[in-house]
């Protein structure tokens, strides 16, 4: 008997056409945030913080997928926030972190956030496509300009001004996705890159590329998701002038229409009360303050949001209790009353994160999803 490659069976329309898409109908669309990260986004000392062992990535990966959260979004880090935290660093490598969980789920979407400089675009686009095949075409990418100045030093990188490592990251996804693309070898010839007789297999699953999506607070970080990505994460400052702001995104669009998420921070329990209580433990009582202003710093040096957002008196706060990101803090209901008015401005979705991812999801699940679907602003999920 010979034995040879088993053929590929056809593609399904699910996999020609739904997994090139954030997932499904619902109007407000979510995703979990960085819980590939030990303590996640929540800068405290408390014995509650997220422990992020391997065995809790998969547990809460399958319970957000079996809840009908879209997507899963990892945080990439290669050392500390110089905080106190036992654990401080300890990320989970967000690539072979999605190859795993797409391994170990069926539907969700699993990003990898990528910091350019410190992969090689050839390198990256085979194992983008491996996690790609592993998880049937779910995979998408984060792409990252740069975000820590020490990281750079320690990969003995040259940290470029803010414009050069925009320049870079156009360079390094041209060259990713002409080996997506191209079925020959080809030569790269720019500023940052001279490659020669390129080529890479196998191919993104189907006739299409993983989604890409990317941060833009500054105007080249904006300009650059409009141009390149499938959707733009963007800072919310005020939640006031948020619809304004948004609907001056999308008048830039011109005929790219491209969909537009924001990244968020959530503590809710059953009541006001408690929520409060659970807040001013984890921050004020137990909170790693040292990380807090290790980001502020951070965050100054790439521009993540707007210079009179950042001093702000209150700022330090936002980036204790979730890294900078949109604090949403209340009662099952306050927490569906804010991600309504998320929605009403013309955002598309969130990714959020949780002081504690396991325990916290579980009112989520319980108190918010079920309000969220009684509102119209999702559909009732059946796994």
């Amino acid at each position: 008997m010979e034995y040879g490659p088993l053929p590929r069976p056809p593609l399904t329309d699910f996999e020609r056409v739904t997994n090139r898409e954030f997932l499904g109908n619902n109007r407000f669309k979510l995703g979990l945030f960085s819980f590939n990260k030990d303590g996640g986004l929540t800068n405290t000392l408390a014995p509650e913080r997220w422990d992020a062992r391997w065995e809790n990535q998969v547990a809460l990966a399958q319970a957000g997928e079996e809840a009908g959260i879209e997507f899963l979004l990892p945080l990439a880090g290669w050392r500390g926030i110089n905080g106190k935290a036992e654990g401080d660093g300890d990320f989970y490598e967000s690539l072979t972190w999605a190859a795993g969980l797409l391994a170990k789920t069926q539907k969700i979407h699993v990003f990898s956030t990528i910091h350019v400089h410190f992969l090689n675009p050839i390198f990256a686009a085979k194992q983008a496509v491996t996690c790609d095949h592993i998880g049937s075409g779910r995979l998408g990418l984060n792409l990252v300009a740069g975000y820590n100045k020490d990281e750079f030093s320690m990969f003995g990188v040259n940290y470029q001004g803010h414009e050069d490592r925009y320049a870079y990251l156009e360079e390094w996804l041209t060259i990713v996705r002409q080996i997506w693309t191209n079925h020959g070898p080809f030569n790269f010839n720019g500023s940052h890159f001279n490659l020669s007789n390129v080529w890479g297999g196998p191919k993104p699953l189907g006739s299409d590329r993983p989604i890409l999506v990317s941060a833009g607070s500054s105007e080249t970080g904006r300009n650059f998701a409009l141009k390149y990505s499938d959707a733009l994460f963007m800072f919310i400052a005020d939640i006031d002038t948020l619809e304004e702001e948004v609907r001056s995104i999308r008048k830039s669009m011109g005929n790219r229409k491209i969909k537009i998420y924001a990244s968020g921070h959530v503590f809710c329990k059953k009541t006001a009360s408690e929520t409060k209580d659970y807040y001013h433990y984890l921050i004020h009582e137990k909170g790693d303050w040292d990380a807090g202003h290790y980001l502020l710093k951070a965050y100054e040096e790439i521009k993540s949001a707007p210079t009179e957002v950042l001093h702000a008196p209150e700022f330090i706060e936002r980036l204790m209790s979730g890294h900078g990101t949109f604090p949403i803090i209340g009662d099952p209901d306050e927490i569906v009353a804010v991600w309504k008015r998320i929605s009403d401005a013309g955002i598309d979705g969130m990714a959020f994160a949780l002081p504690n991812y396991m325990e916290d999801f579980k009112i989520i699940q319980e108190d918010v999803l079920p309000r969220l679907e009684n509102l119209g602003l999702r559909e009732k999920y059946f796994s």
